[in-house]
């Protein structure tokens, strides 16, 4: 119930219960996921949820338009392009002509971009680690299974 007072999209209010209870455990996985292993970068300059969101985006689609960038993060172009300007700043991503039109420019991972989101997947897995190892292998494999396929859910 704490979800509903939290949102007025009156779509959740209908939701059924059981949906609602996911999205409270899911959202509490992610805040604490977050305080575990969200400490400070130690190689390079902080970066806000949203840099951080372009740059995984990035790491998992490849490279891609600015539009497409942003569809994906969920947010407008003008906030992508801030977040694209950070990381390209930090050089983590450039700028790249689109080879199948010169006049498009297309967001693409440097090295180092590429480097620093693998250490920052590590540095969440050894945060995660003890909580996982806490769980029966054949538990977490049914969950990795169940959130795969709410994932597939939400993307279509």
């Amino acid at each position: 119930m704490k979800l509903l007072l939290l949102c007025n999209n009156s779509d959740v209010a209908r939701t059924d219960d059981a949906t609602l209870r996911v999205l409270e455990e899911l959202g509490r996985v992610i805040r604490k996921l977050s305080r575990i292993s969200g400490g400070p970068e130690e190689d390079g300059p902080a970066m806000t949820a949203t840099q951080r969101l372009a740059l995984f985006e990035l790491v998992e689609e490849g490279p891609m338009r600015l539009n497409d960038l942003a569809a994906l993060m969920g947010t407008s172009a003008p906030t992508a392009s801030r977040a694209v300007d950070a990381l390209a700043d930090a050089g983590l991503v450039e700028r790249l002509t689109d080879p199948s039109d010169r006049r498009a420019i297309r967001i693409e991972l440097t090295a180092e971009g590429r480097a620093r989101a693998d250490r920052r997947r590590a540095q969440v897995a050894e945060a995660f680690g003890p909580a996982a190892a806490g769980m029966p292998v054949a538990d977490r494999k049914r969950l990795a299974a169940l959130l795969a396929r709410l994932a597939d859910e939400l993307g279509k």
